[in-house]
Formats: structure tokens, sequence, C-alpha cells
């Protein structure tokens, strides 16, 4: 009985003891980034289909828009893995612990991914006015079948996209956030394949509202009052 106590103590304090400035950093930056996600997604240059050849002409073709566009995204995906470790802190006792460290270790080290992944942006919407489009495709198509690339590629889908439903479900179970945000969280990432650019923006932000509700909780832990329950719980 009594090494129960001790864990459910331990663990409590271990999330309450967080520093306050941390939470309200990482509650900012789950907040600011959907919209980052969302300014992305509207500046990401149109392609006439889904050839490599398309998608290189796109980017070229408004080499500032595009650039714009892989820095809002970029800068998205930063905060995310800055924003997504402090979800831990909004636990209390064991129950869904497990599930949500494993959700926030995948999902971080995803939007890691995701993040460098936007670097090639730079390169392949400069290439096409540089050199040949037909070389430009071809550099393209080698450096995307190089395996090392395709792992990249699908560690940042998996763990970026596919993982934040698991997070979410680990802070439902926690009773922190709703059963409902575990399906919403991925609908951001469907309307920006199915959708026009525009109205699958428009969407994608309204989808994005558990990770801004996280951020708000997040924020909402380092009000006074709610820092003295804390205080008094583990006392």
């Amino acid at each position: 009985m009594s090494d129960n106590v001790t864990t459910t103590t331990t663990t409590t304090t271990s999330t309450s003891t967080t520093p306050a400035p941390l939470r309200r950093l990482a509650g900012g930056a789950l907040v600011l980034a959907p919209f980052l996600m969302f300014g992305g997604m509207l500046t990401s240059p149109p392609q006439a289909d889904d050839s490599s050849a398309a998608y290189l002409s796109s980017l070229a073709d408004d080499y500032g828009l595009s650039v714009l566009s892989a820095n809002l995204l970029h800068y998205a995906w930063v905060l995310i893995a800055l924003g997504v470790p402090a979800t831990l802190t909004l636990l209390r006792g064991r129950r869904g612990r497990t599930l949500t460290a494993v959700g926030v270790a995948l999902t971080t080290f995803g939007a890691i991914q995701m993040s460098g992944m936007l670097l090639s942006d730079w390169f392949t919407g400069a290439m096409p006015g540089a050199v040949p489009l037909a070389d430009a495709v071809k550099v393209f198509d080698t450096v995307a079948a190089d395996p090392s690339m395709v792992l990249w590629r699908l560690t940042g889908v998996v763990g970026g996209v596919v993982m934040l439903p698991l997070l979410l479900a680990g802070l439902a179970r926690a009773g922190v956030v709703g059963w409902w945000t575990v399906p919403v969280i991925l609908v951001p990432f469907i309307a920006a394949a199915m959708l026009p650019a525009v109205v699958g923006a428009v969407v994608a932000l309204a989808c994005y509202a558990p990770l801004m509700l996280l951020g708000a909780r997040l924020v909402r832990r380092t009000s006074p009052d709610v820092v003295q329950a804390e205080a008094l719980a583990t006392a």
C-alpha cells in the first residue's frame, strides 16, 4: 500500500512542479502551430498533377511563395516538437501515462523528421531555374528513391501524423481531453490531400482544435489558482 502511495505522490509531484514559464511557452507553441500550418497550406503552390515534373515546376513558378510555405510548415512542426512533451505535465496519476508517453516520444520524433524534410523545398524549388527540368527531375527522383530518404519520409509521416491520435488517446484515457479529439486530429492531413487548397486549409485549421485545446490547458495550469491547488495536492 505504501509503495502505491509513494508512486502516486511522486508522479503527481513530477507533473505539478514544472516551471510555469515552460508550460506557457509549450502551451503557446501548441496554439500557434496550427496557424502556421494553415498559412503553410494556403501558400503551398498548386501543381498540375502528381508527377515529379509538375511538383518541381509548381515550386519553381513562384519560388518566393514556395519558400514562404516551407518556412511556415517547418516552424509549425518545430513548435509541435517543442510543445508536445509538456503535455505529460497535464497527467495526474498513472491512468493513460504509458500511452501518452509513447505518443509524446513518437510524435516529437516524427515532428522533427517532418520539419527537417522541408529543407528540400529550397533546393527543389531552385533546381528548375538552374538546370533543365528533365535534369532536375532526375536528381529529385534519385534522391526520393534512396532507401534512407524513404525511411526518413516514412518515419516523419508515421510519427508526426499517425502518432498524434495515440497521444490524444492517452490523454483522453487520463481524462485530460475528450475522446472526440482522437479522430478529429487526423482530419487536417486528409483535408490537405483531398480538398481544394483554401477549403482544405480552413477545415484543417478547425480540426487542429485538439492541439489548441492542449495548449490552452497548459497555459491554464499556470494560473495562480491552479498552481495553488496543485501545491496543496502534493503537500
